[in-house]
């Protein structure tokens, strides 16, 4: 250690001797201080530090048999939410397939209509006249039964068939005396619709069918109290008005 210091001659030994002193004292204190560190830091393999490395090991264990544990509940609860997620998706698919399928359907719907409301609209402003999804053609001249027919095929009708009292109820008020698709001229008494289909409901007149001769042929006579008996049976070859009807 170096250092200035004003004394007088008489002192100077003393001093020296005391500097050199204190730094021999200063080194041993250090080398002390090293040795207590070494010490403290020095590893100890006695019975303590065994148990305490045993210790660590099985900690070690115990946290990694829980990491373990807790990986397979994860894959577990992670597999079971994705089977969830999987028939929700199913059930959504089949929905959606549903729905299109309906939506396809509506669709053709829709179209039906409007070809359906074209075909109406054309055909009442010829004349014709709709009721619950037919057209009907009221002819303005009269025919044979024959003719008629034919006439009405040629528009891409037929002689009308009636099968419903709410149908009879509506023609009965047009107010006509015309002939209708039915005739027993194949064979007598067995009445049948233009259609080839049989007669399972008639609404005759009292007292017909008669065949009062060679009426095979039926027309709708306006003219009775009751809409629902106002058929009579007539000789084809009469002239009578008509009455077509086409399906829409």
């Amino acid at each position: 250690m170096n250092k200035k210091v004003k004394f007088d001659r008489g002192e100077m030994k003393e001093r020296i001797v005391h500097i050199y002193v204190s730094a021999d004292t200063l080194r041993d204190g250090e080398t002390s201080t090293k040795r207590e560190e070494t010490a403290d830091t020095a590893p100890n393999n006695g019975p303590g530090d065994q148990h305490s490395d045993n210790r660590a090991i099985k900690d070690s264990e115990d946290k990694r048999n829980n990491l373990s544990q807790s990986c397979s509940l994860y894959k577990t609860n992670t597999t079971a939410e994705r089977d969830q997620l999987q028939t929700r998706y199913n059930n959504l698919t089949e929905e959606r397939d549903q729905l299109q399928t309906r939506y396809n359907n509506l669709t053709k719907e829709k179209g039906h209509i409007q070809a359906k409301l074209y075909v109406i609209e054309q055909h009442c402003q010829e004349g014709w006249r709709y009721f619950d999804s037919s057209l009907y053609f009221l002819s303005s001249e009269k025919k044979t039964w024959k003719e008629s027919r034919q006439d009405c095929l040629d528009r891409g009708a037929d002689l009308v068939i009636i099968n419903s009292k709410e149908e009879q109820t509506f023609l009965f008020n047009l107010h006509l005396r015309a002939w209708i698709g039915l005739t027993d001229s194949v064979t007598e008494g067995t009445w049948k619709w233009v259609d080839g289909t049989s007669l399972t409901t008639g609404y005759w007149r009292g007292g017909q069918p008669d065949d009062n001769g060679q009426e095979d042929c039926a027309e709708i006579y306006y003219g009775q109290d009751d809409p629902v008996q106002t058929w009579n049976d007539d000789n084809c070859l009469k002239y009578h008005d008509w009455i077509c009807e086409k399906v829409v």
